[in-house]
């Protein structure tokens, strides 16, 4: 104990306890709050698994699509297991701000990739923490909410047919249920549905002056400001909408399972870990292995199997299988059912972090104005479901844009390149959170638990911090040319796969990265950041030329320091190669993909929205074909 106090300075440690005050306060009268509306309640009952059971379909998987197909199905009468492996979402998972509190924590899988050499460099291990949810509603219990969906362009990329966007949009639109259409101009309406069991909405922030400040300095740069970046334009500046109903989170653990007439039909076998597929001497799936409590199980389906355990669950469930690359399995002692690449091709999202240092605040925030602030945010989200605590802990205000349509000599985003980049398809995306003078100490503890970078470059950002407020910005790389795979570390079904992404293993990548550093620099030096003395933090790396010495190089060699993953990996079990058009696994009959491994690469923007309506439409899928068989 004296060690850890040693390490944090006395304003650090009034913060701290003020913090830790504020929160314990928080749950009592939010647990009140819970157990008066019987919140406790809202998921179905789990289920105790008996060895031999028989259903009609099993979903493995109570995620993004997941939760939507096994909804969907037992919505249509059928006789439906799904398939969890951990438990009911917490009840803090449903404050938006807590998001960043739960990465890292027992509703996550909390995986770590392996280390390529050239990204991740300053996260402990050289590895990126890799998080996936583990309960019900999967990563959208745990995420940062924001919904937006897939380009058009993204759909290009399948040559299955049948999955064009126009053929996909309708999945989007039965999911959506937009709660401030109002707010967005008339030509968005035929872009949403107001009727759709997930709720969506704007976060009901805080007035915060960099909001607006963030949106003109990009105006400046000839950003156009985009009122609704999920309709025709995807370019711009933008206020995002989340996965949120009256300050609260939505996911689909709550959309779809919650539902009354759901959990009337539905079976939920929670805190069961699905080991793998019961493949007969035909090749035909008959159920699934599963371990729940100390007790292994077969269960068995009587039409069809579907595996929505995410880009790195599946591919791990049906490797174990004995489907997947057959070098790869014999070298498991694996029996190989069929050959494909699963596994293969995996890619993801990469986000980077800046720190821009402003003048800002009166100096260190004062514990008793700390504690008073909090306990406001605290009776706004109780009674008036508003305030602080209903944002997800970012900025709402977000950046979309081609970075090879960016002119730094003329300081714009061109409408038209010169090269061959189409500008209406962005490949960048910029996310922000604004930091308050000396308060980052307190961010240090939730950082540990999300990007878990080393103390080396948290004491210099915290050191920052103690001068000025800043503003964490993160350009994320919506259209990476790496990848990587995903590999069984064992042919236990209990230890964790092996997960390499292989991040800006292409140097492409990195030039990305870098030209939005120019960007936010360009922004940086604009009139509205500038009279705020506004400056870029030049962090200090082990093996990195001094800025001063070489700008580019050492950019370069940021980047590769500053890698987090954005959870966002796709392409493990892709269309085409691995699935039908129908999303049957090539070679075995009566098993079906429906998750972000189903893609042959990671589309641009937040991947929850394409994951649900791929679990909308396997739903269609399964009772048609079933239908026809009949």
């Amino acid at each position: 104990m004296n060690s850890f106090n040693s390490h944090i300075s006395t304003p650090s440690r009034i913060l701290l306890i003020a913090f830790l005050t504020a929160i314990s306060w928080w749950i009592i009268f939010f647990a009140v709050n819970i157990i008066l509306n019987n919140d406790f309640y809202t998921f179905p009952e789990g289920i105790q698994l008996k060895n031999g059971q028989k259903f009609d379909y099993i979903v493995v998987g109570a995620g993004a699509a997941g939760a939507a197909a096994a909804a969907r199905l037992a919505l249509a009468g059928q006789d439906v297991l799904l398939i969890e492996a951990g438990g009911d979402p917490t009840f803090i998972s449903k404050i938006p701000a807590a998001a960043m509190a739960l990465l890292g924590s027992n509703l996550d899988w909390n995986y770590r990739t392996i280390s390529n050499n050239v990204s991740c460099l300053s996260s402990n291990g050289q590895q990126c923490r890799f998080s996936r949810g583990k309960c019900l509603g999967g990563s959208t219990s745990i995420n940062f909410m924001i919904h937006t969906r897939s380009d058009r362009k993204d759909f290009d990329k399948i040559t299955s047919p049948g999955w064009t966007y126009d053929d996909v949009m309708p999945y989007f639109l039965r999911y959506e249920g937009l709660q401030d259409l109002s707010q967005l101009p008339s030509s968005s309406r035929p872009f949403h549905n107001t009727t759709g069991p997930l709720q969506v909405g704007f976060f009901s922030n805080p007035q915060n002056v960099w909001h607006s400040r963030l949106i003109r300095a990009f105006k400046s740069l000839k950003f156009p400001f985009n009122p609704d970046v999920n309709a025709e334009s995807r370019i711009g500046v933008t206020k995002v909408v989340g996965y949120v109903y009256k300050g609260e989170r939505m996911s689909t653990a709550r959309g779809y399972l919650a539902r009354i007439d759901v959990k009337r039909k539905l079976g939920v076998a929670k805190n069961a870990m699905c080991t793998g597929v019961i493949i007969n001497k035909k090749n035909i799936s008959r159920g699934v292995t599963v371990v729940q409590g100390s007790e292994n199980l077969k269960v068995y389906a009587r039409k069809e199997v579907v595996l929505s355990a995410g880009t790195i669950g599946t591919p791990q469930i049906l490797m174990l299988s004995g489907i997947g690359p057959a070098e790869h399995l014999k070298s498991m002692g694996i029996p190989v059912k069929v050959n494909l690449p699963v596994g293969d091709k995996m890619t993801d999202h990469v986000l980077q972090m800046l720190v821009i240092q402003i003048d800002a605040g009166t100096g260190t925030v004062h514990n008793i104005k700390l504690l008073a602030s909090t306990f406001i945010e605290i009776t706004k989200l109780l009674i008036a479901k508003r305030g602080a605590y209903t944002s997800n802990g970012l900025s709402d205000v977000s950046i979309f844009a081609n970075t090879h349509c960016y002119d730094f000599k003329q300081r714009k985003l061109l409408n038209v390149s010169s090269n061959g980049s189409d500008c209406n398809v962005p490949n960048l995306q910029v996310i922000n959170v604004y930091v308050e003078k000396n308060v980052f100490s307190l961010y240090k503890l939730l950082f540990k638990h999300t990007i878990d970078v080393c103390d080396d470059v948290m004491e210099q950002i915290i050191e920052a911090n103690k001068k000025h407020a800043i503003i964490l910005m993160c350009p994320v790389l919506l259209e990476p040319r790496s990848s990587g795979n995903v590999r069984l570390a064992s042919k236990d079904p209990l230890v964790p796969p092996a997960i390499y992404p292989n991040y800006l293993a292409d140097d492409r990548d990195v030039d990305d990265m870098v030209r939005s550093i120019g960007i936010v620099e360009q922004m940086v030096d604009s009139h509205i950041f500038k009279k705020r003395n506004a400056s870029l933090l030049k962090l200090n790396f082990k093996g990195c030329p001094r800025y001063e010495m070489n700008p580019q190089d050492y950019w370069r060699c940021y980047v590769r320091h500053m890698t987090f993953a954005a959870y966002h990996a796709a392409g493990t079990a892709p269309l085409g190669k691995v699935l039908d058009a129908r999303l049957r696994v090539l070679g075995i009959r009566g098993l079906r993909v429906a998750d972000l491994s189903v893609l042959p690469s990671v589309p641009r923007f937040n991947t929850a929205s394409i994951a649900v309506a791929i679990g909308e439409r396997v739903a269609d899928f399964l009772l048609e074909d079933n239908k026809k068989a009949l």
